[in-house]
C-alpha cells in the first residue's frame, strides 16, 4: 500500500509539473485526438493559456471543434489533409500555414506538430509559432529587393537613353563642323595676307568648338561609366615633347615662355597616353588662355615614392577661392573654367588611373595644377 501510495504521489507530482510547463509555456500548444487523415479529421482535446491568447477563444470555444475552423478556407483542403499523411506516415511534422483567429484577422505561424499514442489512441500535439514578424519582414525585404530592382532598370534605362541622346547631339554638331574645319585649311593655305589670317582664325575656332564638343561627349561617358582608358608603359618625357608643337602658335601669339623640367629618375609610367595628352592639353590651354602677355607657363614632371608628379604653374590671373570649389564639378559656370568641361573630365581621367588632381592659387598671382599618378605595373 505504502508503494502505490508513493506511486501515486509521484505521479501527481510529474503530472503538476508537466501541466505547469504546458500551460506556461510561451508557445502556444494545441493537444489533439487523431480520428482521420483528412481536414477535419483532428479534434481538440486540450489548448494551453497562449493558445487561448493566440486565437481569441475561451477554452471551451476550442474544445471538441476539429482544427480545421482556425485556417483560412483555402488551407483546409489542401494543408490539413497533407498534415495528416505526413502525421500518420512520420508521426511528425514541421511547416508553416495561417491561424485564423476569433476577431477574423489571418496570422502567419509555424507548426510543429506530433503524434504520440495514449492508451492506444493517436494524439497530436502541435506547438505554434507566431511568424507575422518575420513574414512581414521577408514581405518588406522582397518589395524592396523588388523596388531595387525596378529602380535599377530605370537607371539602366535613363544611363542608355542619355548616351544615346549625346552621340546623336556629337553628331549633329560635327556633321556642319566638320566641313568647316576643312574648308579653313583649305582656304588658310591658298590665302594671303588678312584673308589667310582670317581663315586661320576660323580655323582655330572651329578646333576649339570640336575640342568641346568632345570634352561633352567624353564627360557623358564618365558619368555613365562607359569612359575606358587604354593603358600602356611610356615615356613621360617623350609624351610631354610631344605636345610642345602643339601650343607653338597661341604661345607666340601672346609672347608667352613655356619651360619644360624633367626630374632625371623619372621612370616609365604605366597610364593611357592619349587621355593623359588630353588632361595636359587641356591644364597647358587654360593656363595660356589665363596668362597675360610675356608671362611664363611651367611643366614640372618629377617622380615621387611611387609616384608620377606633373605640376603646371602660370602666372595668370588666378582663381577665387568660390570658384575654387568648384573647379571639377561638371557643368558648374565658373569665371576660370567656363562650364567647366576640360576640368571636370581631367579629373574623370586622372581617377580612372587611380591618381588624383589638385588645384592651387591665389586670385591675381597665378596657379599651380598637380597631377599625381601611381607609377603602377599591368597588374
Amino acid at each position: 500500500m505504502e508503494e502505490q501510495k508513493t506511486q501515486r504521489l509521484n505521479f501527481q507530482k510529474l503530472y503538476r509539473k508537466y501541466k505547469a510547463i504546458f500551460e506556461f509555456s510561451g508557445d502556444p500548444i494545441v493537444i489533439s485526438e487523431i480520428k482521420s487523415v483528412g481536414p477535419h479529421g483532428r479534434t481538440i482535446i486540450e489548448v494551453n493559456e497562449a493558445a487561448i491568447k493566440h486565437f481569441g477563444y475561451s477554452r471551451s470555444e476550442l474544445l471538441l471543434h476539429d482544427t480545421a475552423f482556425l485556417h483560412p478556407d483555402e488551407e483546409v483542403d489542401i494543408v490539413l489533409p497533407w498534415v495528416g499523411q505526413e502525421l500518420t506516415r512520420k508521426h511528425h511534422v514541421f511547416f508553416e500555414a495561417k491561424h485564423k483567429r476569433k476577431d477574423g484577422s489571418i496570422v502567419d505561424v509555424e507548426i510543429h506538430a506530433t503524434m504520440i499514442a495514449i492508451d492506444d489512441s493517436p494524439i497530436s500535439l502541435a506547438v505554434i509559432r507566431d511568424i507575422s514578424d518575420r513574414k512581414n519582414f521577408e514581405k518588406k525585404s522582397q518589395d524592396l529587393h523588388l523596388a531595387e530592382q525596378n529602380l535599377r532598370q530605370e537607371l539602366e534605362n535613363q544611363i542608355q537613353q542619355r548616351t544615346e541622346f549625346y552621340k546623336a547631339l556629337v553628331h549633329e554638331l560635327k556633321t556642319p563642323l566638320t566641313p568647316i574645319v576643312l574648308n579653313s585649311e583649305v582656304l588658310e593655305d591658298n590665302l594671303e595676307g588678312e584673308s589667310k589670317k582670317l581663315a586661320n582664325n576660323i580655323n582655330i575656332a572651329s578646333l576649339e568648338l570640336l575640342t568641346r564638343i568632345n570634352e561633352l561627349y567624353d564627360m557623358a561617358k564618365g558619368e555613365v561609366g562607359i569612359l575606358k582608358i587604354t593603358r600602356s608603359w611610356i615615356y613621360l618625357d617623350e609624351l610631354v615633347n610631344e605636345l610642345f608643337g602643339l601650343f607653338s602658335s597661341s604661345l607666340n601669339h601672346k609672347q608667352l615662355n613655356l619651360r619644360i623640367f624633367f626630374s632625371p629618375d623619372l621612370p616609365l609610367i604605366y597610364a593611357d597616353p592619349y587621355r593623359l595628352k588630353q588632361v595636359l592639353i587641356n591644364l597647358l590651354n587654360n593656363s595660356i588662355t589665363f596668362s597675360p602677355p610675356k608671362g611664363q607657363i611651367v611643366l614640372i614632371c618629377t617622380a615621387r615614392d611611387s609616384e608620377i608628379v606633373m605640376d603646371v604653374i602660370d602666372e595668370g590671373i588666378g582663381i577665387s577661392d568660390d570658384d575654387l570649389q568648384k573647379l571639377f564639378k561638371p557643368y558648374v559656370l565658373t569665371k576660370s573654367d567656363g562650364l567647366g568641361l576640360g576640368l571636370s573630365l581631367s579629373k574623370k581621367i586622372v581617377e580612372l588611373h587611380n591618381g588624383e588632381i589638385k588645384a592651387e592659387s591665389t586670385l591675381g598671382w597665378g596657379s599651380k595644377f598637380s597631377v599625381i599618378l601611381p607609377v603602377c605595373s599591368p597588374d
